[in-house]
């Protein structure tokens, strides 16, 4: 396999061929934000925060675009701080008023992304309730909290299940604005062949999919 040499963020960088501009990012200590991503994972670019300058008419998502011979990559500037600001924002507007990975873990990625943005205030009306959320909870598993208000729909639960554990117990379902993780034949968590390995928990990056704690009651 041949070498490809390109530029990032003005850094001369030379990676394998196939290699896609976050990797390549990465490997020279470049960060570029993402939420959908995971090293591990296979990139589906579903999320678009990673979504980079190439010098094309639209902004392609660094995660799953392949690095071409002379290509000059920017990773932050004011179109692609606005474009993530925007997504940043949107999403937000749909999350629970709490986030339950936040305040166990710290550890919420959209949260993160919104302090580093300096998102604070986003301009769309909250119509749901904390105590009742349009897209339900389900705590049936002993071991896993299912918070469905917080999910992105990022599939990266999906794709742990089915890719790292080898599972297949996560899919969607739902249309529209009710789109959501389902378990089996979209039964509640406990009753399906969910074997609470917590795979899909260590790959949310929200707080949809959360470790319930002993004793804990929701």
């Amino acid at each position: 396999m041949s070498d490809v040499s390109l530029t990032i963020d003005g850094v001369e960088v030379t990676v394998p061929e196939g290699t896609t501009i976050w990797e390549a990012a990465a490997r020279y200590g470049i960060e570029i934000p993402v939420l959908c991503h995971d090293p591990r994972l296979e990139p589906v670019g579903v999320c678009r925060i990673c979504a980079v300058d190439v010098g094309e008419r639209t902004l392609p998502a660094a995660c799953v675009r392949h690095v071409e011979a002379g290509m000059n990559v920017i990773t932050a500037n004011t179109e692609i701080t606005a474009h993530r600001r925007i997504l940043t924002e949107l999403m937000l507007s749909d999350q629970p008023e709490q986030s339950r990975r936040e305040a166990t873990t710290g550890d919420d990625s959209l949260y993160a992304l919104a302090r580093e943005l300096k998102v604070s205030d986003f301009p769309w009306p909250d119509a749901k309730s904390s105590s009742n959320p349009p897209r339900g909870q389900d705590d049936s598993s002993p071991v896993i909290a299912v918070d469905h208000q917080a999910c992105i729909l990022c599939d990266r639960c999906v794709r742990a299940c089915d890719d790292i554990q080898h599972n297949d117990v996560i899919t969607r379902t739902g249309k529209g604005h009710s789109v959501r993780i389902g378990f089996d034949l979209d039964v509640p968590m406990a009753e399906s062949s969910c074997v609470s390995c917590g795979e899909c928990v260590a790959v949310c990056p929200t707080g949809a999919l959360t470790h319930q704690f002993l004793g804990e009651t929701s």
